[in-house]
Protein backbone atom coordinates (compact mmCIF):
# COMPACT_ATOMS: atom_id res chain seq x y z
CA UNK A 1 0.00 0.00 0.00
CA UNK A 2 1.62 3.24 -0.94
CA UNK A 3 2.13 5.34 1.74
CA UNK A 4 0.35 8.98 1.65
CA UNK A 5 2.94 12.05 2.06
CA UNK A 6 1.40 15.13 3.70
CA UNK A 7 2.66 18.24 3.20
CA UNK A 8 3.65 20.07 6.63
CA UNK A 9 1.48 22.77 7.03
CA UNK A 10 3.28 26.11 6.48
CA UNK A 11 4.11 28.42 8.77
CA UNK A 12 2.99 31.85 8.94
CA UNK A 13 5.91 34.26 8.84
CA UNK A 14 5.09 36.88 11.24
CA UNK A 15 6.80 40.10 11.54
CA UNK A 16 9.46 40.41 14.39
CA UNK A 17 8.66 43.11 16.80
CA UNK A 18 12.38 43.86 16.27
CA UNK A 19 11.46 44.67 12.39
CA UNK A 20 7.99 46.53 13.66
CA UNK A 21 10.02 49.17 15.64
CA UNK A 22 12.55 49.89 12.91
CA UNK A 23 10.23 50.25 9.76
CA UNK A 24 8.09 52.59 12.74
CA UNK A 25 11.47 54.66 13.29
CA UNK A 26 11.90 55.17 9.22
CA UNK A 27 8.40 56.33 9.32
CA UNK A 28 8.88 58.67 12.12
CA UNK A 29 12.14 60.16 10.83
CA UNK A 30 10.60 61.35 7.81
CA UNK A 31 7.45 62.48 9.41
CA UNK A 32 9.81 64.25 11.44
CA UNK A 33 11.94 65.82 8.70
CA UNK A 34 8.45 67.43 7.36
CA UNK A 35 6.83 68.46 10.06
CA UNK A 36 10.17 70.39 11.45
CA UNK A 37 9.95 72.06 8.34
CA UNK A 38 13.51 70.37 6.20
CA UNK A 39 12.10 69.35 3.18
CA UNK A 40 10.66 71.51 0.92
CA UNK A 41 7.26 71.54 -1.14
CA UNK A 42 8.23 69.06 -4.31
CA UNK A 43 10.89 67.62 -2.81
CA UNK A 44 11.83 64.39 -4.43
CA UNK A 45 11.89 61.30 -1.68
CA UNK A 46 14.69 58.82 -3.39
CA UNK A 47 14.49 55.57 -1.87
CA UNK A 48 18.31 54.93 -2.28
CA UNK A 49 19.35 58.40 -0.66
CA UNK A 50 17.28 58.12 2.24
CA UNK A 51 18.42 54.45 2.92
CA UNK A 52 21.98 55.71 3.58
CA UNK A 53 21.11 58.86 5.27
CA UNK A 54 18.78 56.77 7.54
CA UNK A 55 21.06 53.65 7.45
CA UNK A 56 18.63 51.34 6.59
CA UNK A 57 17.63 49.17 3.59
CA UNK A 58 15.60 50.16 0.45
CA UNK A 59 12.78 48.44 1.72
CA UNK A 60 12.22 49.42 4.62
CA UNK A 61 11.99 53.29 2.97
CA UNK A 62 9.96 52.11 0.45
CA UNK A 63 7.28 50.83 3.33
CA UNK A 64 7.54 54.10 5.28
CA UNK A 65 7.08 55.98 1.91
CA UNK A 66 3.74 54.09 1.07
CA UNK A 67 2.27 54.59 4.35
CA UNK A 68 2.82 58.09 3.96
CA UNK A 69 1.66 58.47 0.48
CA UNK A 70 -1.37 56.03 1.94
CA UNK A 71 -2.14 58.77 4.90
CA UNK A 72 -1.71 61.95 2.70
CA UNK A 73 1.52 63.19 4.07
CA UNK A 74 2.97 62.19 0.36
CA UNK A 75 1.85 62.08 -3.28
CA UNK A 76 2.89 59.56 -5.54
CA UNK A 77 3.39 60.08 -9.31
CA UNK A 78 3.27 58.19 -11.56
CA UNK A 79 6.39 57.10 -13.04
CA UNK A 80 8.00 59.53 -12.06
CA UNK A 81 8.37 58.60 -8.17
CA UNK A 82 7.51 59.97 -4.23
CA UNK A 83 7.48 63.74 -3.75
CA UNK A 84 6.68 66.28 -0.41
CA UNK A 85 2.95 67.53 -1.29
CA UNK A 86 3.12 71.47 -2.73
CA UNK A 87 0.32 73.26 -2.39
CA UNK A 88 -0.23 76.84 -3.45
CA UNK A 89 -1.34 79.66 -1.39
CA UNK A 90 -4.49 79.82 -3.21
CA UNK A 91 -5.26 75.96 -2.03
CA UNK A 92 -4.42 76.95 1.23
CA UNK A 93 -6.39 79.88 1.66
CA UNK A 94 -9.68 77.28 0.09
CA UNK A 95 -8.80 74.47 3.03
CA UNK A 96 -8.86 77.06 5.55
CA UNK A 97 -11.94 78.63 4.27
CA UNK A 98 -13.93 75.38 4.77
CA UNK A 99 -11.48 75.02 8.19
CA UNK A 100 -13.08 78.06 9.33
CA UNK A 101 -16.89 76.82 8.51
CA UNK A 102 -16.37 73.40 10.06
CA UNK A 103 -14.76 74.64 13.39
CA UNK A 104 -16.64 78.04 13.92
CA UNK A 105 -19.73 75.44 13.97
CA UNK A 106 -17.52 73.03 15.80
CA UNK A 107 -17.30 75.03 18.58
CA UNK A 108 -20.56 76.79 18.52
CA UNK A 109 -21.94 73.15 19.29
CA UNK A 110 -19.27 72.13 21.88
CA UNK A 111 -20.94 75.40 23.78
CA UNK A 112 -24.40 73.99 24.29
CA UNK A 113 -23.39 70.13 24.38
CA UNK A 114 -20.31 69.57 26.26
CA UNK A 115 -19.97 67.14 28.96
CA UNK A 116 -17.90 66.46 32.11
CA UNK A 117 -15.68 64.00 30.61
CA UNK A 118 -14.93 65.99 27.22
CA UNK A 119 -14.30 69.15 29.31
CA UNK A 120 -10.92 66.92 30.96
CA UNK A 121 -10.12 66.00 28.31
CA UNK A 122 -9.91 69.38 26.54
CA UNK A 123 -8.18 70.52 29.58
CA UNK A 124 -5.64 67.76 29.49
CA UNK A 125 -4.49 68.40 26.30
CA UNK A 126 -4.60 72.25 26.61
CA UNK A 127 -2.03 70.90 29.35
CA UNK A 128 -0.34 69.03 27.00
CA UNK A 129 0.91 71.36 24.49
CA UNK A 130 1.95 73.87 27.59
CA UNK A 131 4.07 71.20 28.14
CA UNK A 132 5.73 71.19 24.91
CA UNK A 133 6.25 74.42 24.93
CA UNK A 134 8.25 74.54 28.02
CA UNK A 135 10.64 71.75 26.54
CA UNK A 136 10.65 73.79 23.50
CA UNK A 137 9.10 70.35 21.60
CA UNK A 138 8.76 71.71 18.24
CA UNK A 139 7.51 68.52 16.51
CA UNK A 140 5.13 67.29 19.58
CA UNK A 141 3.98 71.06 19.55
CA UNK A 142 3.21 70.47 15.82
CA UNK A 143 1.34 67.35 16.40
CA UNK A 144 -0.61 68.24 19.22
CA UNK A 145 -1.66 71.45 17.14
CA UNK A 146 -3.04 69.61 14.82
CA UNK A 147 -4.71 67.04 17.10
CA UNK A 148 -6.56 70.01 19.05
CA UNK A 149 -8.51 70.57 15.98
CA UNK A 150 -9.27 67.06 15.46
CA UNK A 151 -10.29 66.30 19.26
CA UNK A 152 -13.09 69.36 18.74
CA UNK A 153 -14.60 67.35 16.00
CA UNK A 154 -14.64 63.95 17.94
CA UNK A 155 -15.66 65.55 21.20
CA UNK A 156 -18.85 66.39 18.58
CA UNK A 157 -19.35 62.45 18.47
CA UNK A 158 -19.52 62.76 14.16
CA UNK A 159 -17.59 60.36 12.64
CA UNK A 160 -17.53 61.80 9.11
CA UNK A 161 -17.13 65.37 10.48
CA UNK A 162 -13.50 64.23 11.72
CA UNK A 163 -12.54 62.03 9.21
CA UNK A 164 -13.24 65.72 6.82
CA UNK A 165 -11.35 67.74 9.03
CA UNK A 166 -8.84 65.15 9.61
CA UNK A 167 -7.93 65.06 5.90
CA UNK A 168 -8.21 69.12 5.59
CA UNK A 169 -5.44 68.94 8.30
CA UNK A 170 -3.22 66.37 6.67
CA UNK A 171 -3.39 68.70 3.73
CA UNK A 172 -2.41 71.95 5.52
CA UNK A 173 0.10 70.65 8.01
CA UNK A 174 2.60 70.93 5.79
CA UNK A 175 2.66 74.62 4.45
CA UNK A 176 1.75 75.20 7.89
CA UNK A 177 5.36 73.21 9.33
CA UNK A 178 7.57 75.67 6.83
CA UNK A 179 5.31 79.12 7.33
CA UNK A 180 5.96 78.35 11.46
CA UNK A 181 8.42 80.21 13.29
CA UNK A 182 11.03 78.36 14.91
CA UNK A 183 9.98 78.93 18.72
CA UNK A 184 5.91 79.43 19.18
CA UNK A 185 3.00 79.59 21.80
CA UNK A 186 -0.12 78.45 19.95
CA UNK A 187 0.09 77.56 16.22
CA UNK A 188 1.61 80.88 15.31
CA UNK A 189 -2.20 81.92 15.98
CA UNK A 190 -3.18 85.02 17.59
CA UNK A 191 -5.35 83.24 19.60
CA UNK A 192 -3.67 80.43 21.58
CA UNK A 193 -6.14 76.91 21.91
CA UNK A 194 -6.17 77.96 25.67
CA UNK A 195 -8.37 80.98 25.18
CA UNK A 196 -10.60 78.33 23.25
CA UNK A 197 -10.91 76.19 25.30
CA UNK A 198 -11.79 78.91 27.96
CA UNK A 199 -14.97 79.90 26.18
CA UNK A 200 -15.87 76.69 25.12
CA UNK A 201 -15.74 75.56 29.17
CA UNK A 202 -17.71 79.04 29.95
CA UNK A 203 -20.48 78.04 27.31
CA UNK A 204 -19.78 81.38 26.16
CA UNK A 205 -20.10 80.17 22.12
CA UNK A 206 -19.82 83.89 20.38
CA UNK A 207 -16.72 84.36 21.98
CA UNK A 208 -15.45 80.54 20.74
CA UNK A 209 -16.43 81.01 17.21
CA UNK A 210 -14.72 84.52 17.08
CA UNK A 211 -11.17 83.46 18.74
CA UNK A 212 -11.37 79.95 16.51
CA UNK A 213 -12.17 82.83 13.47
CA UNK A 214 -8.82 84.84 14.81
CA UNK A 215 -7.08 81.83 15.35
CA UNK A 216 -7.27 80.48 11.61
CA UNK A 217 -7.10 83.97 9.65
CA UNK A 218 -3.99 84.20 11.93
CA UNK A 219 -2.58 80.82 10.33
CA UNK A 220 -3.79 81.66 6.66
CA UNK A 221 -1.69 84.93 6.97
CA UNK A 222 1.40 83.97 8.61
CA UNK A 223 1.40 81.16 5.81
CA UNK A 224 0.81 83.69 3.13
CA UNK A 225 3.84 85.49 4.04
CA UNK A 226 6.08 82.31 3.90
CA UNK A 227 8.68 82.44 1.04
CA UNK A 228 10.70 79.30 -0.36
CA UNK A 229 14.27 79.81 0.77
CA UNK A 230 17.12 79.76 -2.14
CA UNK A 231 17.69 76.80 -2.22
CA UNK A 232 16.61 73.36 -0.39
CA UNK A 233 18.48 71.93 2.19
CA UNK A 234 20.67 68.99 1.74
CA UNK A 235 19.13 65.42 2.50
CA UNK A 236 22.02 64.71 5.43
CA UNK A 237 21.53 68.13 6.96
CA UNK A 238 17.05 67.72 6.40
CA UNK A 239 18.07 64.24 9.36
CA UNK A 240 20.60 65.78 11.31
CA UNK A 241 19.60 64.48 14.44
CA UNK A 242 16.91 62.24 13.43
CA UNK A 243 18.28 58.99 12.05
CA UNK A 244 16.36 55.96 11.96
CA UNK A 245 18.67 53.41 12.82
CA UNK A 246 22.77 53.44 13.97
CA UNK A 247 23.42 50.21 12.00
CA UNK A 248 22.50 49.41 8.57
CA UNK A 249 18.74 47.25 8.78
Amino acid sequence: MAQSHKKPPRKTLRPRKGDVAIDKAVYDAIRRAMLMGRLLPGTKLKEPALGRVLNVSRERVRKALHRLVHEGWLEAVPNRGTFVPALTIGEVREIYDVRTMLETAIVGRLCAELGTAAAQRLKAHVAEERQAVRTDDRVRLFGLSGEFHVLLAELCQNEQLTKLLRGLLTRSTMHFSLAAPERFQNCAGPHDHADIVKAILARDAKKAAKLMLDHLLGLVEMQSAWQPPPSPMRLEEAFRGIAAAKRPL
